[in-house]
Order: structure tokens, then sequence, then C-alpha cells
């Protein structure tokens, strides 16, 4: 019964020096461009190389990239809800990697054409910001809506085992 235990206990302490249960560049990626796109900057900084944070502090980071309106902040965690994510290529260079994606998530030009260039709401109506809001909300929750495509390469590096985005900050 005891040797059981002790191979367990091998196997845990082991696991992360042969790479097991570590997170590859492509999945680190994924989860960075979720947290931005959904407004969770401290933790999309979290992803961020150490040397883009010697460039930027979280604060700044979050200053910076923040949806400061609580309307677009719903809306931004509706959309990024609707995105899907497609790795079209992974190259490993030791320490670098390089990670080809295509990022799929609603098309908003069409999507605000096609709600609000037909609506012809009451003038009198009253609270028509409510009333957008209660529409667009509905029709992206919805969930099909037109779609685009955006292809980019990032690039991550390996810092003390764990995969983290690297953007190149410069210091304005």
């Amino acid at each position: 019964m005891r040797k059981p235990t002790i191979i367990i206990l091998i196997l845990l302490i082991t696991s992360p020096v042969f790479g097991f249960g570590k997170e590859a560049p492509d999945q680190v990626l994924t989860k960075y461009l979720k947290s931005l796109y959904s407004n969770n900057l401290k933790k999309t900084y979290s992803y961020l190389s150490t040397s883009d944070k010697n460039t930027i502090s979280r604060i700044e980071f979050i200053k910076q990239n923040s949806i400061g309106d609580s309307f677009a902040q719903e809306i931004a965690k509706t959309v990024s809800t609707l995105r899907k994510y497609k790795i079209n290529e992974i190259i490993i260079n030791k320490d670098n990697a390089s990670v080809d994606i295509t990022v799929t998530s609603p098309d908003m030009s069409k999507v605000m054409g096609e709600i609000f260039g037909p609506f012809h709401g009451q003038k009198s109506m009253e609270n028509p910001q409510e009333a957008a809001r209660h529409m667009l909300t509905q029709y992206l929750k919805k969930g099909d809506v037109p779609m685009g495509k955006e292809r980019g390469t990032f690039t991550l590096v390996n810092e003390e085992g764990s995969w983290k985005v690297l953007l190149n900050l410069t210091q304005k």
C-alpha cells in the first residue's frame, strides 16, 4: 500500500521537470486574448513577459487598455463569449515561440447596422440608451450574428518554465 503512494509523490514532484502539466504557447496566448477581450486586464497583465512588465506597470497597462463605460464592458464580455480561436501554426525554437492564430468574432459594424439601421423608434422614448442597450444585448445573446476573422502572429517567450506573451512594448 505504501509503494503506490511513493510512486505518486515521485510523479508529482518530477512532473514539472519533464514538462507535464505545463501550458503550451497556444494555450497561454488563447487565455491572454480571452482575458484581454473580456476586459479582465489584471489577468491579461499576468500573461505578459517580464520585458513588457518592466516597460509598463500593471496600473498603467490597465489604464491604457480599460473599457471605462459599463455598457461597453457588458458588450465586451458578451462578444467575448462568441469569439472562436483557431491556431494555424506553432513554431517553437527553444525559449521562443511563434503562434499564428485566427480569431473569429462578431463583426460589430454589421451587427450595429442590422440592429440600428432599420430602428426608427418613437421620438418620445423615455430612455433611448436603455432601449438600445437592451436591443444590442439581446441580439448578441441570440448567437446568430455576422462574424469577421482576424489573423495575427504572436511571439511568446519561456520564462522560468512558463510561456509569456511578448508584445515588445516600448516606453514613450
